[in-house]
């Protein structure tokens, strides 16, 4: 727990701030939405911290209930600067306490947000919702992850790339020669969603994804600009990374899970730094199906190896 907490103040700046400098103030202002499971007897005594602590600040907890258990999954949306007191409120009244991904809003979240975020509150309702050790059938569409799909081949580094149009282009030719669906179905079906709102997420990533009929297995791209892209994101920066998700249509369960796949990894800074630093597809491919774990993969800086969520990230399938 201990190390959660010090992980969670790391990954916002959460410290002793400088009040007269305009930016930081200006940022602190802005929400974190943070997820907590706990036992259920400790909601009430926690709510009553957090109006007491936030007193004069907007903030909103919900609360989901799980399924067959005493415990609840409560999504926090507070001041960015109460998110220390939070953690400490939570740690200090309930502490077998656990913490799930934390996000930073931006001031104008594109739908690729809500659409993330949709997505990590589904998939974790999901998960609640099926039997510990049920037998899980190999064409049930839930089970596909980001590592299980994504292969060396799939892995497109320092491509040229003139701008969105040229990448989807280039993801219709992929999955035409590779898996057999019309060129122009994929990128109508990409299109179609970025139309409802970028999938630009911030933080140099973009994760454009549809459902594609007569796809018969889900698809996972990484795909490495050699020139950032204009996404149109929250944060008004170009693209350095694209995980591109392609399901089959009416894997409504698979594409959700994939999406918050990508939300628990591209949430993570270090995850980031760290693919930034493969140098071929197969580190990349073994970056994804060893995240969690210390590894020789070129490293830019020191970290504890940790999954945890960082700033910026909702996904609408």
């Amino acid at each position: 727990m201990t190390k959660t907490r010090a992980i969670l103040r790391a990954i916002f700046g959460i410290h002793h701030h400088d009040h007269n400098d305009t930016a930081r103030r200006r940022a602190n202002e802005r929400s974190v939405m943070m997820r907590v499971t706990l036992d259920a007897q400790h909601v009430t005594p926690l709510r009553r911290a957090l109006t007491r602590d936030c007193a004069g600040q907007p903030w909103t907890i919900r609360i989901a209930t799980l399924p067959h258990t005493e415990r609840v999954q409560l999504s926090l949306y507070l001041p960015k600067d109460a998110v220390n007191g939070a953690i400490q409120q939570v740690t200090r009244i309930a502490p077998a306490a656990q913490f799930g991904h934390l996000f930073e809003i931006p001031d104008s979240p594109t739908d690729g947000w809500r659409d993330l975020l949709r997505a990590t509150s589904w998939a974790q309702a999901a998960s609640a919702l099926r039997p510990a050790k049920a037998a899980v059938k190999a064409a049930e569409d839930d089970v596909e992850t980001l590592d299980r799909l994504l292969i060396p081949d799939n892995v497109l580094l320092d491509t040229d790339l003139a701008d969105r149009a040229a990448l989807f282009a280039q993801l219709g030719a992929f999955c035409e020669t590779r898996y057999g669906v019309p060129a122009a179905q994929v990128i109508d079906g990409l299109n179609a969603r970025e139309a409802l709102g970028s999938t630009g997420l911030g933080q140099g990533v973009a994760v454009p994804h549809s459902q594609i009929a007569g796809l018969l297995t889900a698809v996972v791209l990484y795909v490495r600009p050699r020139v950032p892209l204009d996404f149109d994101a929250p944060d008004a920066r170009p693209v350095t990374d694209v995980i591109a998700l392609l399901v089959p249509e009416g894997a409504n369960t698979m594409h959700l899970n994939l999406l918050a796949d990508v939300a628990q990894r591209f949430c993570n800074q270090y995850f980031r730094e760290r693919l930034h630093a493969c140098g071929s597809a197969s580190e990349v491919c073994r970056l994804f199906s060893n995240a969690d774990e210390p590894s020789d993969l070129p490293s830019p800086m020191p970290h504890p190896t940790v999954r945890s969520a960082a700033p910026g990230t909702r996904l609408r399938a």
